[in-house]
Formats: structure tokens, C-alpha cells, sequence
């Protein structure tokens, strides 16, 4: 194994440093002043070229020739700062940057960081070249688009139509009749260029759900619940013997479970969002009857003890815990989740055994709409700024990383020198060896994975290794369970993009209604509001706060969607 050398914290902090002290008076006008000049010259550049790519057409992978530099902000995982100062380090990019003629310079966000490192980096007015983020899709006001009008990112619509010719092969390939509408904004430009793509195992698959103790239904004559009232028996025999907490839920701002709304989705609402009906109208989910139904729900379970108090201030780590040491019946997981619990589980019963239930509803006929299910056009992409010199070069950086060979490279490593990290079978498909699995070095298997590998470049999710990591028969019948009866269509699509102005306003209404409604529903939920009494209130409440006007913020962003071709 060759020698790893300790990371030097001095570089990144001095990256860290750098973009806090940076000035930033006048940024936003000379960087759109700029952008705007240099959009120009790459335009004309590129229809003087014409629509064709001779180095993608020749097969070569040659961007530059030593002679370009990009910086690049983007994750680096924990377990390689240990060993690399930044991913420069990494195999992997080293042998991109040789096959690509390309260099390269990191930023990376300190370990734990809440996203405050990249408004400080934008604050500062020195963007790197290229961004992989999410942040631009969730927190910029307009999003991508807006950041564009706004001249910090670069419009990489004409360069992406002309230069990606992987990406666009993915998009074409892909199966999804609106993957143009979810690619692109409003204004019809590409917005999420590079955006994660997922292989067959992961693809359109409910992937969070509740788990239950199957060798304690076993064990009380009990079938998997699929109805509330199923449930509830359910609960109540495991409370009748002895389980300490029946349901161990999480508090409701956990992101998984709120984006799945287990139990609630029984009712057609969502824990905390705005929702579709059947027509397509906008609805703040908590000023629905539907979610009076689910609070009664669990103030009925509360009261019989069913779940317990803590779970306003329980993680969905903490409920799994509970789970996994006997001390639960039942909680919300992942399907990886699934995989640890299995393990996990049988380390303290030798008799444990789990199963995946069904998403509760009212009746066993009934179909589910708020459920999560994976898609390849998600929230992350790459980004590249305004202020680059080398637009043309990033967008084909990109798209080289989408390059079937290269997607091999970034998952498996380089395999080259002395530590082989796989191994091909006859039928293409790879196995990886021991020192990988069982490291000589006494290294785990996220460390070795971390520095061998380069999960911040790669673009699509493998199919071998994704299939291996859920090979467990508990892991596929979790995607049968949770995905029976249960689709997404009344959940808003998150491919919306918000005016600036929008932006900023439901923002502000959002954050009002959570402050007031937050601890309203813990207080129905445990008999401290009653919820009879109090509802008409609440529901007054929330609508005096905003909520309609967030209804129609969102019904307009929605129409602009549906209106995109």
C-alpha cells in the first residue's frame, strides 16, 4: 500500500479563511457585468464552431493540454481529510486529470458544515469555476435561474445542447417522457446539468417506510398491518406484552419522514407541506380535514401509550436504536436501514427477524399519494459560475464524467499499482477484492472506498454495486411493501422554480406557519390542545399567517411546470 500521508488542516482553512475575508462590496454588479461579457464571447465562440464536437466525435478524451485550471467546490467525505489535504489527492482525479489534460483546484466546506460555508463563498464574489450543490435548487432565491438573471452562474443551456453529448444521451435513454421539464427552468434554460443518475436497482423505488418485528407478529398470531386499525391491534398487542414503546416515531421535522408522511398519507396530507388533490389544486396540508383525521390518530395512540413523548426530540437514528435493541416494535427506516437492522437486531435477540409493512391507510383498497419515489433529475447538479474563464471546458468536464468508462472509474478506482481494488468477471460485471473488503491495513471499508474511490464525481449510482448493497431479501420485499398501493401523485414536484420574489416571500410564510404549527401539533397530539376545541382556531390561525397565499405562490409555480415542453 503505498504511503498516505496525514492532511494538513493548514490548506483547509486557509480556503476557509480565504472566502470569509474576501470583500464583497459591489460583488453582485461586477460579477454581472462580467458574466455578461463573458456569456458573449463563449456564445459566438460556439456558433462559430458549429454543432459539432471533434473530440467527442474522435473518441478522445483530451479537454485542454495542461494549460487550463479549473477550481471546483464539491463534497469531500470525512474519512478521506484524515489522509488527503483535498480530493486533488485522490487516484482517481490524478487519473483524470492525466486523461483529460485538465487541472484541477478544491474547495471544500469544513467538516459539519449547515451550508453557511457556501453563502460565505458566495458572498465573497470569487466563485470557483464549477459547484456541485443543491443549494442554488433550495435556497437561492429563483433558484438556478435566478442566480443566472442575477449574474453569479453561467447559462450553460447552448453549451450543454452542444458540447454534452453523454448527458443528453442519458435524458434521451432515461425513459421519462418530462425529462426535459425537470432539467429545465421556467424560461426553459438547463438547469440541472449533471444531476446524480440512478441505475435500475434504485430507480423509481419507495425507499423509506415503517419496519415491524416479524418474529413478534409470528410469535402473537399477527399478520403484517396494512390498515390503521390493523396497526393499532398491532401496537396494542405488543404494549399488552411488554414492549416498552410499541411505534418508536421521530420528531416530524426529521427530512425523510416528512418527505414520505407515513400515516398521514393514510388521510391524502402530507406531514408539513403543501399538496395536490386530484385536480391538481394546492393545499397547505395542515389546514386540511385530512390532517385532523391524522392528529386524532395519534392522540388516540398516545394516549393508549402506543408511542411515546420523546419522539419530538428523537432522530430517526435514535428510533432505529430503539428498534434494534428490542426496546421498539416498529419504526420508520430505509431500505438500508433495513439492511443494518438485520444485522444489528440479531446481535441482541438471536430470534429477530423484521419485515417491511405496507404504508398504513383507512382502507385495505385504498392507494397512497405522499410517498418519496427516487428519480434520476434530483436537486443536486453541477453549476458552473458566471465569472469562469473556462465555461466551455467545465461543461465538458461534466459531461466526460458522464462517459460510461469514466462512471466505471469514479466507482471502482483506478485499479492500477499495487492496490487492486476489483476484480472482472467474465460477464463484465466486478467484484471488489479483499483489499477493499478486508483491508490489510485494518482500514474500513468507507475509508477505503473514500480514498480509492471518488463518490464526489461519480454521476450515476453503479448498478452492480447497488444491487450487492441490497442484495438482502428483506431489502427487496421493503421496496414491495412500501411501494404497494403508494404513489407520489399528489405531492408537488420538485422540479418547481420560484420566482426571486416568490422565493423570498413563501420562504418567510413557511418559516411563520412552522413556528406556530410545530408545537400546535405535539400539543394535539399529547392532549395538551384539544384538538375538538382547538382545531378551527389552529386552521384560522395558519390562514392568517399565510397559508393561502402560500397555496397560490406555489398553484403558480406548479402551472409554470405543467406549461413547460
Amino acid at each position: 500500500m503505498r504511503k498516505l500521508k496525514k492532511a494538513s488542516a493548514a490548506l483547509t482553512a486557509a480556503i476557509l479563511t480565504a472566502a470569509m475575508l474576501a470583500g464583497c462590496g459591489g460583488a453582485a454588479s461586477e460579477t454581472a457585468q462580467s458574466s455578461t461579457t463573458a456569456q458573449e464571447q463563449t456564445s459566438a465562440q460556439a456558433a462559430d464552431a458549429g454543432t459539432e464536437a471533434a473530440d467527442t466525435e474522435s473518441g478522445s478524451t483530451k479537454i485542454a493540454d495542461g494549460d487550463v485550471t479549473l477550481t471546483i467546490f464539491c463534497d469531500f467525505q470525512t474519512a478521506a481529510r484524515a489522509y488527503y489535504s483535498d480530493l486533488g489527492e485522490n487516484p482517481v482525479v490524478q487519473k483524470i486529470s492525466e486523461d483529460t489534460g485538465l487541472k484541477f483546484e478544491f474547495i471544500h466546506a469544513p467538516v459539519g458544515d449547515d451550508g453557511s460555508y457556501f453563502q460565505q463563498l458566495l458572498a465573497s464574489g470569487d466563485l470557483p469555476d464549477l459547484m456541485y450543490t443543491n443549494l442554488f435548487q433550495t435556497t437561492y432565491p429563483g433558484g438556478v435561474e435566478g442566480a443566472i438573471t442575477d449574474g453569479v452562474l453561467y447559462n450553460v443551456t447552448d453549451l450543454v445542447e452542444q458540447y454534452a453529448v453523454n448527458f443528453n444521451t442519458l435524458c434521451e435513454e432515461s425513459g421519462d417522457p418530462d425529462v426535459q421539464k425537470k432539467i429545465r427552468g421556467d424560461e426553459g434554460n438547463i438547469v440541472k446539468f449533471g444531476t446524480t443518475w440512478l441505475p435500475p436497482t434504485d430507480n423509481n423505488k419507495v425507499f423509506n417506510g415503517l419496519i415491524v418485528r416479524q418474529d413478534w407478529l409470528d410469535k402473537y398470531n399477527l399478520e403484517a398491518p396494512v390498515t390503521l386499525d390493523d396497526y393499532t391491534n398491532v401496537l396494542r398487542t405488543f404494549k399488552e406484552n411488554g414492549v416498552q414503546i410499541p411505534l418508536a416515531l421521530c420528531e416530524f421535522n426529521q427530512a425523510q419522514f416528512y418527505a414520505n408522511n407515513p400515516i398521514a398519507s393514510a388521510f391524502d396530507v402530507s406531514i408539513k407541506d403543501f399538496d395536490l388533490d386530484d385536480e391538481g389544486n394546492v393545499h397547505y396540508s395542515r389546514t386540511q380535514d385530512g390532517y385532523k383525521e391524522f392528529l386524532t390518530v395519534l392522540n388516540q395512540w398516545a394516549k393508549e401509550g402506543l408511542i411515546d413523548t420523546d419522539f419530538v426530540s428523537r432522530t430517526i437514528d435514535d428510533s432505529l436504536k430503539l428498534f434494534q435493541n428490542g426496546t421498539a416494535g416498529m419504526c420508520f427506516a430505509h431500505t438500508y436501514n433495513v439492511k443494518q437492522s438485520v444485522t444489528a437486531g440479531a446481535a441482541v435477540d438471536p430470534e429477530f427477524k423484521l419485515t417491511s409493512c405496507e404504508m398504513p391507510r383507512v382502507n385495505a383498497d385504498d392507494t397512497t399519494h405522499m410517498s418519496k419515489i427516487t428519480s434520476s433529475i434530483n436537486s443536486y447538479s453541477w453549476q458552473v459560475s458566471a465569472t469562469s474563464k473556462h465555461p466551455e471546458e467545465a461543461v465538458k468536464f461534466v459531461d466526460y464524467l458522464m462517459n460510461p468508462d469514466v462512471m466505471l472509474l469514479t466507482a471502482w478506482g483506478t485499479n492500477e499499482g499495487e492496490e487492486k481494488t476489483y476484480t472482472e468477471n467474465s460477464d463484465g460485471t466486478r467484484e471488489f477484492t479483499e483489499f477493499v473488503s478486508n483491508n490489510p491495513d485494518g482500514l474500513d471499508y468507507d475509508t477505503v472506498r473514500s480514498l480509492y474511490m471518488c463518490a464526489p464525481f461519480q454521476i450515476k449510482y453503479d448498478e452492480t454495486m447497488e444491487a450487492a448493497q441490497y442484495a438482502l431479501e428483506e431489502c427487496h420485499q421493503s421496496w414491495d411493501a412500501w411501494g404497494s398501493q403508494n404513489d407520489d401523485k399528489h405531492t408537488l414536484p420538485g422540479y418547481l422554480t420560484l420566482t426571486t420574489e416568490e422565493s423570498k416571500e413563501l420562504t418567510q410564510i413557511k418559516t411563520k406557519l412552522a413556528n406556530y404549527s410545530d408545537e400546535m401539533v405535539y400539543r394535539f397530539i399529547f392532549g395538551e390542545e384539544d384538538l375538538e376545541t382547538g382545531w378551527d382556531g389552529f386552521v384560522a390561525q395558519l390562514k392568517d399567517l399565510g397559508s393561502e397565499r402560500g397555496e397560490e405562490i406555489n398553484a403558480a409555480a406548479y402551472a409554470r411546470y405543467e406549461a413547460r415542453e
